[in-house]
């Protein structure tokens, strides 16, 4: 980070430490007229009405981890990136789809994108605006701002707008040299009658990425190596470009509380492109070319349109929803009526209707014990059975589906890559648990159990191809969660997992054997609650294992076993404080790097975050 930068960093954190004092002094000694603020502002998610639990929420106030901006960090490293903030992402851990019927295959930068699920829908009582930045070392940069309003407690709209970019980290022609770039926005709204007969959620949403392909670090023929600046990558000209957006409209009146009619309407579209302007350049990372040898045009769409009918009620402590579901579908590819290799005879339909029928019930045996259970089935043949249980301190989970493998890893052709595969549909079963264990008045610790099996799995080689497991493969992770508070001011919270792969093709499920988190930290709130900080360590450690490679051409991780990504301590410090209603952090990353002048790797040849200094601010209006 440069000196001016950090100049403007420091002066922006004096302006915010000062504003905000003097917003918590105006709302100490004159609370009488600012009536309004976090307190008075609340919000809904659409699962609380689904289930009939009209609860609101008070937003959340708290100065605690607000330093972790990065995705892989929110995640405590349980996803994988290309080492820069905004890159494509996945999932270290196997995750059943949440969709059982047809896919599109693109979902590294899906991640993100604000889905429906994600989407609050508040009581603000007040305009509330909110806007949140963080700046990191080596322009990189998050912005994240929304607006509300409501008229009255029963209707409210919303909008928000995100940016999140960075530049190159090497091979870079200076600042503003964009490596990736997320944008995004999106609107809202919800409107509750009177006496709540009628309820109306709708959400929009857009996001579009533009990012630069370099491959990853290119060693070979000269005396750089992984962690110079200036180091050669394997691509100067590729590019991809993903666009996402989706309507989504809920709504549903009430006879009674034992009766009520609901509906869900959804369309979604999807875009994706990678593009490389010059072969002749960047010819060698590619080992097949299909049509031009001058450049590369690949493209495809994926269009859905989904329409929800149902019943559902609550009866005492039982509730209960029935729905059938109708789904249609187009998937286009860029390529579709070419004649080469006969992919338009071989490719599968692009086209089609899914009908689907399920339900859900929920019991709750009081306060403390509540059951949960759903099923969603496809008349084409896939399912979906699913059950929860919440009793006092433990927590326990059960999914079992069949599912479809994505339209990409059935079929594709590209200037780069060709398939067509007649996969049968993955089977999966998954159980996991969890129990609270208080230890005396200091905390507690939750121990963790998850036990997975997977049935012809589709999974992307060594060649970067698609091909399925004929077999089964188990997967077991152990371990516990750690949050304490030994003594005045320390806190301690720490995650160990440890996990074991058994079973048919193994190779197929990349997970490091062992994952450690450990943050070690001083939190206080001073002042009536005006003052909110912390200041501590926040490491991570995950042991060596062959991480998946990526395929710019078709934008997939698929599996290697040339470079064994080795075990690497980061150690991040960081300091939080939250002044009234005025938030800043600072960080300094990867305190490690700093002496050694390496960091890790994200992924084979590509590095992860340097010793940089990232800070930011959040600020939350209520007028």
């Amino acid at each position: 980070m440069n000196r001016n930068a950090f100049n403007i960093g420091c002066w922006l954190v004096a302006v915010l430490w000062t504003a905000g004092y003097y917003a918590s002094a105006q709302i100490l000694d004159d609370s009488t007229k600012l009536v309004y603020g976090p307190h008075s502002t609340r919000y809904i998610e659409e699962d609380n009405v689904i289930y009939n639990d009209i609860t609101f929420t008070v937003i959340d106030t708290s100065s605690i981890n607000t330093h972790r901006w990065s995705k892989p960090e929110k995640s405590q490293y349980h996803t994988q990136d290309l080492g820069v903030s905004g890159t494509a992402l996945r999932n270290i851990y196997y995750t059943m789809p949440y969709l059982i019927g047809v896919r599109s295959g693109y979902s590294v930068y899906v991640p993100y994108y604000k889905s429906i699920h994600d989407f609050k829908y508040y009581d603000t009582k007040s305009p509330y605006s909110r806007i949140r930045a963080a700046i990191g070392g080596r322009n990189r940069t998050v912005v994240d701002v929304g607006f509300n309003r409501s008229d009255s407690s029963n209707f409210n709209i919303g909008l928000d707008y995100f940016n999140y970019n960075s530049d190159k980290q090497v091979s870079s022609k200076g600042r503003n040299d964009r490596l990736v770039k997320n944008e995004g926005f999106d609107a809202y709204l919800a409107y509750f009658t009177n006496n709540r007969k009628y309820i109306v959620m709708a959400n929009f949403s857009r996001m579009k990425t533009n990012a630069v392909d370099q491959g990853g670090i290119d060693t070979l023929g000269t005396n750089l190596g992984y962690f110079d600046r200036d180091a050669k990558v394997r691509l100067a000209n590729a590019s991809s470009e993903y666009l996402k957006r989706t309507y989504h409209l809920y709504h549903q009146f009430s006879f009674n509380q034992a009766f009520q009619l609901f509906q869900v309407a959804d369309r979604s579209y999807e875009y994706s492109k990678f593009t490389d302007a010059d072969l002749n350049t960047d010819g060698s990372y590619f080992d097949t070319t299909y049509f031009s040898t001058e450049a590369t045009n690949d493209s495809t769409f994926f269009e859905t349109f989904s329409l929800e009918n149902g019943i559902k009620g609550s009866l005492g402590p039982l509730f209960y929803s029935a729905h059938y579901r109708y789904r249609r579908y187009t998937f286009t590819w860029g390529t579709g009526d070419s004649d080469t290799l006969n992919f338009k005879n071989q490719k599968p339909a692009g086209d089609g209707i899914e009908h689907y029928i399920g339900g859900r019930v929920r019991y709750n045996f009081g306060d403390d014990y509540q059951l949960y259970g759903g099923l969603d089935f496809n008349l084409n043949g896939n399912q979906k059975l699913w059950g929860k249980l919440r009793f006092k301190n433990l927590l326990a989970n059960f999914t079992t589906q069949q599912y479809e493998a994505t339209y990409l890893e059935k079929a594709y052709l590209g200037n780069h890559d060709y398939w067509v595969n007649d996969f049968k549909t993955i089977k999966a079963l998954q159980v996991d648990g969890s129990y609270r264990l208080p230890m005396k008045k200091i905390g507690f610790v939750t121990p963790e159990l998850s036990f997975t099996t997977v049935t012809d799995y589709v999974y992307y080689n060594k060649k970067a191809v698609p091909t399925q497991i004929d077999g089964t493969t188990a997967l077991l992770t152990a371990g516990a969660k750690l949050q304490i508070n030994p003594a005045k001011l320390l806190y301690i919270e720490a995650e160990g997992l440890y996990t074991t792969v058994n079973g048919t093709t193994t190779e197929a499920f990349p997970v490091p054997q062992v994952i450690a988190n450990l943050n070690v930290y001083l939190h206080g709130i001073n002042f009536n609650g005006h003052l909110d900080w912390q200041t501590g360590l926040d490491n991570h450690w995950k042991s060596d294992y062959f991480a998946p490679d990526y395929r710019v051409s078709t934008n997939q991780f698929f599996i290697q076993d040339r470079f064994n990504v080795p075990a690497y301590l980061i150690t991040d410090f960081y300091a939080n404080v939250k002044v009234g209603r005025a938030y800043v952090f600072f960080k300094f990353n990867n305190i490690l790097g700093a002496f050694t002048k390496e960091t890790y790797f994200a992924a084979p040849d590509y590095v992860g975050k340097r010793s940089l200094v990232d800070y930011g601010f959040s600020w939350m209006f209520f007028d």
